[in-house]
């Protein structure tokens, strides 16, 4: 099966801007606020319909129903879902203060959905934006509540001014937001389970506060987890004097390495499935032995199916391109 592009998703929300359009190159409409474009999903809020090819107009549902062994190979369990959402966020303004459940938690509270652990890597990052991820060391659910009570949560939040190149990891139960102009590359489970704990006492599109979720959230916190702040990427051993790489995350559900692409790039894991965001400069995706090919620019993603064959990044222009790979643990 040949690399699979999607349409992208492109959702409106009040704290969302321009920047997908400026800086990712995608086509919004003239007016309104966008927040997310969805790059890749299977989640039951937007199925991923393929933009072009053989394939054109075929939904990644249906796609995985009828060819998961091609997409992700023959050792995935039977009957499980395709488990990754995708995304690029223009945070222009803070989000909530909010958690994600983990599985056993969001099977409780929400039946069918699954947890949601999280990463992000900052693309972009204006002077005076903030990552807000954990509590400051000794908050614990009284000390909170206090807060919650009085609407000065953020007295509780860890946070930090995040830079261009900072990849958070937020596994489910911790608490975040982030905001202030904030461009985001975000891979996570295939889960929309997401419950608002403080919305920094504002008002919503409608002139009323936004809901919260309180009892929901306070039940789906990682108590035991501190403060939050950008991992150390870990150098990846590689034989060409052109590409760069290291791991940004290892966790059960997901792995990101990231590459940056002077030269030739063949791909490490040719009989995987993964999924590949380009973040900075422009690539061309090929065949080994010249075959199909398609050039790529900041903001395009591509599903890489298991059964793709050998393929090659090449590098287009006299600078770097930058990549993000996100493959199965293991």
């Amino acid at each position: 099966m040949q690399p699979l592009v999607f349409e992208p998703y492109l959702r409106p929300v009040v704290w969302g801007g321009r920047l997908l359009e400026r800086r990712l190159g995608k086509r919004l409409p003239p007016e309104g606020n966008f927040g997310e474009s969805w790059e890749v999903s299977a989640h039951p809020h937007h199925v991923s319909r393929v933009a072009e090819g053989p394939l054109e107009g075929a939904l990644l549902t249906d796609l995985w129903e009828r060819h998961r062994g091609e997409i992700v190979g023959n050792d995935f369990p039977e009957g499980a879902k395709f488990p990754w959402l995708i995304k690029f966020l223009d945070c222009r303004e803070l989000l909530s203060v909010q958690v994600h459940p983990d599985d056993a938690v969001a099977r409780e509270l929400l039946g069918d959905e699954s947890g949601k652990t999280e990463a992000w890597v900052v693309l972009d990052a204006e002077p005076g934006s903030r990552i807000h991820a954990g509590f400051k060391p000794g908050v614990d659910r009284v000390e909170l509540e206090r807060h919650l009570d009085t609407g000065t949560v953020a007295e509780c939040l860890h946070g930090f001014t995040p830079r261009a190149g900072d990849c958070v990891f937020l596994p489910a139960g911790t608490v975040h937001a982030v905001g202030g102009g904030v461009l985001l590359a975000e891979v996570q489970q295939s889960s929309d389970a997401t419950f608002r704990l403080f919305d920094w006492n504002r008002l919503g599109p409608d002139g009323k506060p936004r809901p919260l979720h309180r009892e929901a959230a306070l039940r789906s916190i990682l108590w035991s987890a501190g403060p939050v702040s950008p991992i150390s990427p870990i150098p990846l051993p590689l034989s060409s004097p052109d590409v760069v790489g290291e791991i940004l995350v290892q966790c059960p559900y997901f792995r990101i390495d990231r590459y940056r692409i002077a030269g030739k790039l063949p791909l490490p894991h040719p009989k995987r499935m993964s999924v590949w965001m380009l973040i900075e400069g422009q690539a061309e995706l090929r065949a080994e032995d010249g075959g199909c090919h398609r050039r790529f620019g900041a903001g395009e993603t591509v599903l890489v199916p298991a059964s793709s064959g050998p393929l090659v990044w090449r590098n287009l222009e006299t600078s770097p391109a930058t990549a993000l790979a996100v493959t199965l643990p293991g």
